[in-house]
C-alpha cells in the first residue's frame, strides 16, 4: 500500500496536513499498532513508527494516534516518528469500564478511526445475541459511519430464524449473508468497498471475522483456528490491523468484542429507529413510554407492532448513556480543578505567567 488516495486520503486531510506540518514531514496512515510500535504506510511503501515523546506528555483532543489515523511523521534512522495526528472524519470507540462497578467510564477507547463502514459481524450459530447486537449497531451509528451486518455461516442451515429477527432488530440496516467455507455472498460484499473506503470488521470472537478477511483478501493474512461441532471458532486476532484489498477498498480487522458500553450518545436514537419513529406521534414530548396517556409506543406493543424488548433494552442503554454523561461531567469537573490548582500552584511559584 503505498499510494495514499488508496489509503482513503483526500483533499480534507491534504488541507489539515499543510495546516500543521513541517517540511519534514511525511504524511502516512497507521495501518497497524504492535506493543510499542506502530506500522506506518505512506508513499514511499511502509514503515516502522512510534511516537514522538511530547506526544505521550501532552494533553490533546486527539491523542494518541489508532489504526486507521492519518498522521505527520518524520523519517529518520530507518524508522518513522510521529509528531501529530490529523482530525478524524469518523472514529468507532467505547467506554473504558464497568456499569456494575464505580469504575464505569474511565474513558474513552477508540478502536478504529477515518473508516466508511462498520461490518458487524455475527454468526449464524448458538452465539448469536441480539442484545450485542443492538450495542454494537448503536456504537456504529454513533461512529458517523454507516452500519451494516453480516451473517456469517449460513452455510449451518440456521439462518432464515435470525434473518427474521435482524429485521425486527435493526430495521433498515442492510443485512448480507456470507459463508465462509463456501464462499457465498463474499464477492458481493467485496464489491460494497470501493477503493478509498474502509470497513471495520466488529463482533465477538468466532464469528468468523478472520475467516471472513482472508476470503476478502483471496489469501490467508489472518491466522484462524478450527471451529467445534457447533460451527463456532475460537479467538484468533490479537490486534487491529488495516489490510488493502486488490480492488482499491481497505478492510480492518479487529480482536472479538463480547461487550461493550456504547461511549457516546449519538447512535442510540438511529439504532432504535423504530421506537423514535413510533414516540414522535406520543401526546406528550416528554413521555417516558410507561403509563402516560396517548403513548404511542405503549399502544404499538400493546396492537403487536413493537416487540415490548425493544423497549425494555431501548430504556436499559438509555440510562447506562444517562450514567456516563453524569459520570463523565463530574470526572471533567474534577479534571478542571485539579489543572487550576496546578497553575496557581505554578503562578506562585513563578513558572506561569499570571
Amino acid at each position: 500500500m503505498t499510494d495514499l488516495d488508496h489509503l482513503g486520503w483526500s483533499e480534507t486531510f491534504a488541507r489539515s496536513f499543510s495546516d500543521i506540518a513541517e517540511p519534514t514531514h511525511i504524511a502516512g496512515r497507521i495501518i497497524a499498532h504492535h506493543r510499542g510500535h506502530y506500522e506506518l504506510a505512506y508513499a514511499g511503501g511502509t514503515i516502522r513508527a512510534q511516537c514522538a515523546g511530547r506526544m505521550r506528555h501532552r494533553d490533546t483532543d486527539l491523542g494518541l494516534p489508532v489504526v486507521g489515523d492519518f498522521v505527520a511523521a518524520r523519517l529518520e534512522g530507518g524508522g518513522a516518528t510521529i509528531d501529530a495526528v490529523l482530525p478524524r472524519r469518523t472514529k468507532f470507540a467505547r467506554a473504558v469500564g464497568d456499569l456494575t462497578r464505580h469504575d464505569v467510564a474511565k474513558g474513552e477507547q477508540i478502536i478504529a478511526a477515518n473508516i466508511d463502514y462498520v461490518f458487524i459481524v455475527t454468526g449464524a450459530d448458538a452465539d448469536f445475541s441480539t442484545r450485542r447486537l443492538e450495542r454494537l449497531l448503536g456504537a456504529a451509528y454513533g461512529s458517523g459511519a454507516i452500519p451494516m451486518i453480516v451473517l456469517t455461516k449460513i452455510d449451518l442451515g440456521l439462518a432464515p430464524p435470525m434473518i427474521d429477527q435482524l429485521a425486527i432488530e435493526a430495521p433498515g440496516v442492510a443485512v448480507h449473508l456470507v459463508s465462509n467455507a463456501t464462499g457465498e455472498g463474499i464477492a458481493a460484499l467485496r464489491a460494497l468497498i470501493r477503493p478509498g473506503k474502509t470497513a471495520l470488521l466488529v463482533g465477538s470472537s468466532g464469528v468468523g471475522k478472520s475467516s471472513l478477511v482472508n476470503r476478502l483478501l483471496g489469501t490467508n493474512r489472518q491466522a484462524t483456528s478450527i471451529t467445534d461441532e457447533n460451527g463456532r471458532g475460537r479467538h484468533t486476532t490479537t490486534s487491529r490491523d488495516l489490510f488493502s484489498l486488490a480492488g482499491g477498498g481497505l478492510i480492518l480487522d479487529t480482536p472479538g468484542i463480547r461487550a461493550i458500553t456504547q461511549w457516546q450518545t449519538e447512535g442510540l436514537d438511529d439504532a432504535f429507529a423504530d421506537i423514535t419513529t413510533i414516540a414522535a406521534r406520543c401526546r406528550f414530548s416528554d413521555c417516558r413510554h410507561e403509563a402516560e396517556p396517548g403513548c404511542a409506543v405503549q399502544a404499538a406493543i400493546a396492537d403487536g407492532t413493537l416487540e415490548p424488548h425493544r423497549l425494555t433494552d431501548y430504556a436499559k442503554l438509555d440510562r447506562e448513556m444517562a450514567h456516563l454523561a453524569r459520570r463523565g461531567d463530574k470526572r471533567a469537573e474534577a479534571a478542571q480543578r485539579r489543572k487550576w490548582a496546578k497553575t496557581t500552584r505554578q503562578r506562585r511559584a513563578g513558572d506561569v505567567a499570571p
